[in-house]
């Protein structure tokens, strides 16, 4: 009654009889639709068919930001949960019951990682139009890269458990079509299949879930079911069972230990697609799940607990084990194996907002990260570390942008990652909770020294010699690629802007709730700003090298 209150009181403005669902249907049916176009109509034009992907996938990220628009201008609008579709089973007695919803979710949370989505998807889809080649299968490329951002935009939408799992399902498919895309090569199908067979474990762990939620309350709506967790319906026990249950679906998508063996493997998939993948793309999915579902968590004391021990050993096996690795495209895959756990660890410490943020500002360094490497893997042919060097003399260009997402993965001020992972420590600080402060700063700096040794390994030293391999013939990322990699440049300097302490925008407290303000930790700033420029400096010391100015 007072949020009704309140929103009619609300000043009206231009956006406010603008439908957020109906825009926020708009957004996931235009990848669809375009992906139908292309297969009826234009399949034969690859010219014809990848400007259909990009301009429908650009109409799609002006109507997520359109939501984030109304999200911002009426925080307190009513419409949150739209319902487009019903299905019922047509039978008598208690079977009448079973009725099924479809609908989308046009919230805070699903306007945040609706807008990351599709704009990650329109970056990486302006990158592939100077990369990927006509040998390469373009047009079917883009076709599950439009699949793939369906899909995802459903699972954000999601407006109940059963449309979650439909579209967890089909995230698996596409990303096992991501993966093996180039099908003549063992090593990807074999990655393919792999990432495949585990999230299939993820799904059939949801659908267990999704059971023994109906069977409990009747119910699968997210709204609905969040009020009725604390009830005293479900005994504590089975509270935990069901988000359990949840969990292992989230730990297959989004790569937690043990489910962690598909991440790096999907390197395997061509730099866009790998691109997606690990920054707003399948690998978040079970973070977004975890967040979606947070009130089942939150009434469970042992799920967070859950949360909080995985989420850490994850954090900490994924840069540790990048920090070793000694190919290019996994040592990133491993980092971002890191990132997820830290995401899952804050939602173990009850940073839900924190989380949210991280999840957010991480995806932009991590998909140039990968863009940059599919442009140094191509130029140099190979993928060892160990074979590069040299490269910021001969790729000034692609150098820059990479130092720059590097300086964001690594947490150091003023960049992106900075300030959400200076939220989670926050957080971690005011529970009191040392031991969680401890994995988060051992992770910013372990995590650091992965991220600029790989830096490092690449752009410092001499170029290797190698048999039939000329580095005079090396060039430079230019057009397209170029432009899409300083697309995913600005948001790696700028997304976390929202942390600057004392800030009150709307954006601030519309898309990122509970988020630490001014009043916070002021100590958990300096610490992360220590650990990044500790790790940042101990890697350059032992792997950095006298840099060669360009010109």
């Amino acid at each position: 009654m007072t949020l009704a209150l309140l929103a009619a009181a609300a000043p009206r403005g231009p956006l406010d009889t603008w439908s957020p669902t109906l825009i926020a249907l708009f957004a996931l049916l235009l990848p669809l639709i375009a992906l139908l176009v292309i297969l009826a109509f234009t399949i034969d034009s690859r010219r014809l068919s990848l400007a259909i992907s990009v301009l429908f996938t650009l109409a799609a990220a002006i109507c997520a930001l359109l939501v984030v628009g109304i999200e911002v201008a009426h925080p307190l609008h009513l419409e949150r949960n739209g319902t487009f579709l019903q299905f019922f089973t047509g039978q008598s007695g208690s079977a009448a019951q079973f009725v099924l919803q479809w609908g989308v979710l046009a919230d805070p949370l699903a306007a945040t990682m609706l807008a990351a989505v599709t704009i990650t998807s329109l970056f990486v889809q302006v990158f592939g139009l100077g990369f990927i080649r006509r040998e390469d299968g373009p047009i079917r490329f883009y076709c599950v890269l439009l699949f793939a951002t369906f899909a995802m935009i459903g699972v954000v939408l999601a407006t109940s458990y059963f449309e979650m799992l439909l579209f967890f399902g089909l995230v698996s498919l596409s990303t096992y079509l991501m993966i093996g895309h180039w099908w003549q090569r063992h090593e990807s199908t074999g990655a393919a299949a792999l990432a495949f067979f585990i999230s299939v474990i993820g799904d059939l762990a949801l659908l267990a879930a999704v059971a023994y939620i109906y069977f409990r309350f009747s119910e699968l709506n997210f709204q609905t079911l969040a009020g009725q967790y604390t009830g005293g319906k479900v005994s504590a026990n089975g509270l935990f069972i069901m988000s359990a249950l949840v969990f292992t679906a989230a730990a297959a998508k989004s790569a937690q230990f043990p489910f962690h063996v598909w991440l790096p493997a999907s390197a395997q998939a061509p730099a866009p697609g790998a691109a997606l993948l690990h920054s707003a793309g399948g690998a978040l999915c079970g973070i977004y799940l975890i967040a979606r579902s947070y009130a089942l968590f939150h009434s469970s004391p042992r799920a967070l607990a859950l949360l909080a021990i995985v989420g850490g050993i994850t954090a900490v096996f994924g840069v540790v084990f990048a920090l070793f690795q000694g190919n290019l495209k996994r040592a990133i895959a491993y980092t971002t194996m890191g990132e997820l756990g830290l995401m899952v660890l804050a939602l173990g410490i009850s940073a839900y907002g924190a989380a949210v943020f991280e999840a957010f500002t991480q995806a932009w360094p991590k998909a140039l990260l990968f863009l940059a490497a599919g442009v140094v893997i191509r130029e140099m042919r190979t993928e060892r570390l160990l074979e590069m060097g040299g490269l910021w003399r001969r790729m000034p260009f692609t150098g820059w942008v990479t130092l720059v997402a590097t300086l964001a993965a690594a947490g150091v001020p003023p960049f992106s990652t900075f300030w959400s992972k200076d939220t989670i420590l926050s957080k971690a600080l005011a529970i009191n909770s040392g031991l969680g402060a401890a994995v988060v700063v051992a992770v910013t700096v372990i995590g650091a020294m992965a991220v600029v040794r790989i830096f490092c390994l690449v752009y410092t030293g001499a170029t290797a010699r190698r048999r039939r391999f000329e580095p005079e013939r090396i060039r430079d990322a230019g057009g397209r690629v170029a432009f899409a990699m300083v697309l995913f440049a600005i948001p790696s300097v700028v997304a976390g802007i929202r942390g600057i302490r004392g800030r009150t925008d709307p954006i601030a407290f519309v898309t990122f709730p509970h988020v630490p303000l001014a009043n916070s930790h002021l100590a958990a700033a300096s610490i992360i700003a220590v650990a990044a420029l500790l790790g940042t400096g101990v890697a350059w010391l032992i792997y950095g090298r006298r840099l060669a100015v360009p010109g």
